[in-house]
């Protein structure tokens, strides 16, 4: 594309269905505990928790969802941040994403306009990384959870998969010339990252997809070039020992980009990279049309234009898809984007034969982890005493607020992951359990005592406070500090403490400080 057409292009945000940009601004910072005691909350009827959400359940149609067809003759539809997750977040009260959503989507859009090109790509961190205990190889279930993601990306198909620092454990098995499980319609693309051992091939540093349809004059040839920004510190000891290298980025792009100059129509950067870098690396080369990044943090700026660059980040998780529409003129040049982004929610019909694959992969997933618990079950012990001592040893003491607890959907939490298929799912049990992986809850079958959301989730190991239940020694912790650890805006968007807390809210038995000494064996109970 020409800089006088770059230039002259209009950024023409369509719209943006975004995941609130966090829980801060709707705190009130002078509603408190003691307050809400004060006038008399009380539990509600957790058949009241949708009512609690921030949205109402989504409504419109597929057609409100695909917007307006302005003319657009070639689509990008961009994901990232999936970390080896086929399915729709369960979450939410209205969960977002899943590639059988995306699809849907996808589909319906071709449905459309099927005179007009699609292209999809991602932008990395699409394998999960989770390791093993002693942190020297992926876990089992992750390992297969990446095969299933392998086989979606072949079958939508996504054209060019980026490859980040966080890829590479898996993505280094993809790259073996033996490799059982090979991409052959997804390209792995990283213009900096390379391989160290001879055994394995390093990634296509770019790749040009020609795009046709009746609505361009002319083919238009893209070229994708991936790039991964450097890894963090707790991440570069994983890419050595997957046998990587991350190279400089800037000067991998600069030798690229004059690679592909006399290839390409228009040179688009795929890329993990952290704002600064996408806005440093379009200041610093002016053959780059646009920049399609993610970086793992679910913040996504409005796209900008950075010298002569379009600059996009996907959506975390891909709970909204990224689209961008190219336009042509009268010579078949692509002289315009717009950018938006879907929200992938229920409203979207799913793609039965992504909805098969996803239902075949949970059932397979579920299979893994399920022996593995069985096997961490057979052969557990913990080490020492375990600092936590389970909710029902708080009802001793607490029985009002033992009441409380039993009456929420915290002491039923581990159910939502059996609906879900994932009582086994490492990436979901930590914030249905009291202690996991803090010699706390292990599994189901190993440590069933300390499954749900227990009191000591949020107080803390209370083991000791058992043992010498001494007023004032155990103290409650900050709210609502203490909540948004997993009620945070990911896993909880819908999450605003004022709402929720009425739901839980209890008030200690003890007294902050003795007013008298206790009689032996019994302790000092108040009323309130």
């Amino acid at each position: 594309m020409s800089n006088r057409k770059r230039l002259s292009s209009l950024l023409v945000v369509l719209g943006f269905a975004l995941v609130a940009a966090g829980l801060s601004g709707l705190l009130d910072p002078g509603w408190t505990i003691a307050r809400a005691l004060a006038q008399g909350a009380k539990p509600r009827s957790q058949e009241d928790r949708k009512k609690l959400a921030r949205k109402p359940a989504p409504s419109g149609t597929m057609k409100d969802r695909l917007g307006e067809d302005d003319g657009y003759g070639l689509v990008l539809f961009y994901s990232g941040d999936i970390h080896g997750n086929l399915e729709v977040c369960g979450c939410p009260i209205h969960p977002l994403g899943g590639v059988a959503r995306r699809m849907g989507y996808v589909n319906a859009f071709r449905k459309r306009s099927p005179d007009a090109a699609t292209v999809l790509v991602d932008t990395g961190n699409v394998f999960s990384d989770e390791l093993n205990e002693s942190r020297s190889d992926l876990r089992p279930d992750a390992r297969l959870m990446n095969d299933w993601i392998t086989r979606a990306n072949e079958t939508m198909p996504l054209s060019v998969v980026n490859l980040s620092y966080r890829d590479v454990r898996y993505a280094a098995g993809l790259l073996q010339s033996d490799a059982k499980l090979k991409p052959q319609r997804s390209v792995l693309v990283s213009a900096n990252l390379k391989v160290t051992d001879s055994t394995r091939t390093n990634p296509a540093p770019y790749s040009i997809v020609t795009a046709v349809s009746r609505r361009l004059k002319t083919p238009i040839r893209i070229a994708f070039i991936g790039l991964s920004d450097i890894a963090p510190e707790e991440y570069q000891e994983g890419v050595k020992s997957a046998g990587f290298v991350i190279e400089d980025l800037f000067a991998a792009a600069k030798a690229t980009l004059a690679e592909v100059r006399d290839k390409a129509d228009v040179t688009v950067i795929i890329g993990y990279l952290r704002m600064t870098t996408a806005n440093r690396l379009a200041n610093q080369n002016d053959d780059i049309d646009v920049i399609i990044a993610s970086d793992g943090r679910g913040l996504v700026p409005d796209p900008k234009q950075v010298n002569n660059a379009l600059v996009v980040f996907g959506a975390k998780e891909t709970k909204h898809l990224g689209e961008l529409r190219m336009y042509t003129d009268a010579e078949g040049v692509v002289d315009r984007f717009t950018a938006r982004y879907v929200e992938l929610d229920e409203v979207i019909t799913d793609d039965p034969q992504m909805a098969v694959m996803t239902k075949d992969a949970r059932r397979e997933i579920g299979a893994i982890q399920t022996r593995m618990a069985e096997a961490e079950s057979a052969s557990y012990k913990m080490l020492g005493e375990s600092p936590y001592a389970g909710s029902e040893s708080c009802s001793k003491c607490h029985q009002t607020e033992h009441q409380v607890w039993q009456k929420s959907r915290h002491s039923q939490a581990f159910a939502a992951l059996e609906t879900k298929q994932r009582i086994f799912d490492a990436a979901c049990v930590g914030c249905h359990s009291i202690g996991f992986q803090q010699k706390g809850f292990i599994n189901i079958k190993a440590t069933p005592q300390f499954a749900n959301v227990g009191c000591e989730s949020c107080h803390g190991p209370g083991a000791e406070h058992v043992k010498l239940p001494k007023p004032g020694t155990y103290p409650t912790p900050p709210a609502p500090a203490s909540c948004v650890s997993c009620h945070d805006r990911d896993n909880s968007p819908d999450f605003v403490f004022q709402k929720y807390w009425p739901l839980v809210a209890h008030a200690n038995s003890l007294k902050a400080a003795a007013a008298k000494p206790a009689k032996k064996g019994r302790p000092v109970r108040v009323k309130r």
